[in-house]
């Protein structure tokens, strides 16, 4: 049941759900929108546009690609935000199926792409995440009002690698972002969840955020809240961690600097339930 939460949340987005033959959504001709993100002393173009296109990227274990049918919703609905038509999930499930071939990884990443008219995969190994990270704050701020927020775009991939490449020469491992008007937002290609009094807590939408499928599979398989609060709020925290496909839950031992340890009671328990879902569509 748990399990089935995470589809009714992320299809709650207005998308059908995956395995049908019918286009998810579609919007018709891809309009362009723009916009710049800074990364340190470095401009990216924000063009999620058809030309940039939108992806989405899988945890292959054993040959067999984990949440397959949420990550193709995640697709089409990154595909409906900057207006791209949307792709048959049965003709990507074929092209997914071609890229992994016969020779199953026992641990891969499948990177999966839609431009508009035709999706592309490739399968590469994929090199595990540290079992714990540090973070520090990001120099850009994500906007809320961006009417490209909450789509996996080239773009934001691209910003995403830029931030954490950042992050490094800082010293630490990973970057969080902060919306513009100072709220806590997410990870530079991750999302951000913490404990404050027990609870565990992570933003919620409205502030841009990219809604991963491991966040959406920690709120429906924990008791997490969704809930804004200003950025300061990890340097309160008692317990951090990071969401993503690839990484699973990701301990954060400290916070521009400052020391938490870990991992907490609350984030092994947010991994272990992540770990006990089916992965299967």
């Amino acid at each position: 049941m748990l399990y089935q939460l995470s589809y009714v949340r992320l299809f709650s987005l207005g998308v059908s759900a995956p395995g049908n033959d019918e286009n998810i959504s579609g919007t018709g001709r891809a309009r362009k929108i723009r916009g710049l993100a800074r990364v340190g002393w470095e401009a990216f173009p924000m063009q999620t546009t058809a030309d940039g296109g939108v992806f989405t990227t899988v945890k292959v274990v054993d040959g067999r690609p984990e949440h397959l049918g949420l990550h193709l919703a995640r697709l089409a609905e990154s595909a409906r935000i900057v207006g791209l038509d949307s792709p048959t999930p049965s003709a990507v499930r074929r092209v997914v199926t071609a890229a992994l071939g016969d020779a199953p990884l026992p641990l891969g990443r499948l990177r999966i792409t839609w431009q508009g008219s035709e999706a592309a995969a490739r399968v590469e190994p994929l090199v595990p995440h540290a079992p714990t990270t540090t973070v520090v704050r990001a120099p850009d701020a994500r906007d809320p009002g961006d009417p490209a927020a909450g789509a996996k775009t080239e773009a934001l991939g691209a910003q995403g690698r830029a931030l954490v490449a950042w992050a490094k020469e800082q010293g630490a491992g990973d970057a969080v972002l902060a919306a513009t008007d100072g709220r806590l937002c997410e990870g530079a290609t991750s999302n951000v969840f913490y404990v404050v009094g027990g609870e565990l807590r992570t933003p919620t939408v409205r502030t841009g955020l990219l809604a991963g499928i491991a966040r959406q599979l920690v709120l429906a398989a924990t008791d997490a809240r969704e809930v804004d609060a200003p950025y300061e709020v990890l340097l309160e925290a008692d317990e951090v961690f990071l969401t993503s496909s690839l990484r699973g839950v990701q301990p954060v031992t400290a916070v521009d600097g400052r020391e938490i340890g870990g991992p907490g009671r609350v984030t092994q328990a947010a991994a272990g339930a992540l770990a006990s879902l089916p992965t299967d569509d």
